[in-house]
């Protein structure tokens, strides 16, 4: 058998096994490229992605949950609660906070809310009135907050202080056996409810579908998968045009 014979053979041997070793590509490829295209109609650009195990793959872990009671609103018990740097009553987001939430009490009108540094008021429907900081004179060191008929309280290492919220004025005042809000473990449904909001505000399918298509969901080394993968394409092309261009008497002319 000639030189020429056993090369081609062998050429349309590995032609065969390239492919079926592309093929998972191929239809990976087309699956995720058609989508891609249709993502707009399809919802994918923003339907949110909600699977804890992925979003740990970006990076995004699931943050702490801290809530705090608010039994005293007059529309029944609800809870503040901070998840990464949202603010959320009930399950309503209403404003962010950098720093840990240290507590949140409720007046007949007025929500406050204590972050290390940071005392913010909101309505009891959750728009927010006030911003008050250290540099905005908010005493410093301030580490719990409690209410009582008349004033939030606020409790610094060497004082008590009694916070007006109508006059935004703080003065110290002797005070014993306050009951300091304290964190407490919401209940399961809003706990979901508040985990699929924070789900809910990060990647899309969309984003998922670009990654995987292109590898980059597998980092540098899906990357270079998926150009292997381009590069056996482009060699089943080429071999399967050779393979057919060299077939014996393929361009032999009729008699």
């Amino acid at each position: 058998m000639s030189p020429y014979r056993i090369f081609r053979m062998l050429l349309l041997r590995w032609h065969r096994r390239i492919g079926v070793a592309a093929a998972i590509f191929v239809v990976m490829l087309v699956a995720t490229g058609i989508a891609i295209n249709h993502s707009s109609d399809l919802g994918l650009d923003e339907k949110p992605l909600k699977q804890a195990w992925l979003l740990n793959h970006y990076g995004i872990p699931t943050p702490v949950l801290r809530s705090f009671p608010l039994n005293s609103l007059a529309v029944g018990d609800a809870w503040l609660s901070q998840l990464g740097d949202g603010l959320y009553l009930a399950e309503k987001k209403i404003g962010s906070c950098a720093s840990e939430l240290l507590g949140a009490v409720s007046l007949p009108e007025v929500i406050a809310v204590l972050c290390i540094g940071r005392l913010q008021l909101f309505t009891r429907s959750g728009e927010k009135l006030d911003d008050i900081s250290e540099s905005l004179g908010l005493p410093g060191e301030v580490d719990a907050i409690a209410v009582n008929p008349q004033a939030v309280l606020l409790r610094t290492p060497s004082a008590v202080l009694a916070f007006d919220s109508r006059t935004l004025m703080f003065s110290a005042i002797g005070a014993s056996d306050v009951e300091w809000a304290g964190a407490a473990l919401a209940p399961p449904a809003l706990q979901r409810g508040l985990f699929a909001q924070y789900h809910g505000s990060g990647l899309s399918w969309e984003r998922l579908l670009l990654d995987l298509h292109s590898g980059r969901l597998f980092g540098s080394a899906g990357v270079f998968v998926v150009d292997l993968a381009a590069i056996a394409l482009l060699l089943i092309a080429l071999s399967g045009v050779w393979v057919w261009v060299s077939k014996p008497g393929r361009w032999k002319r009729p008699s």
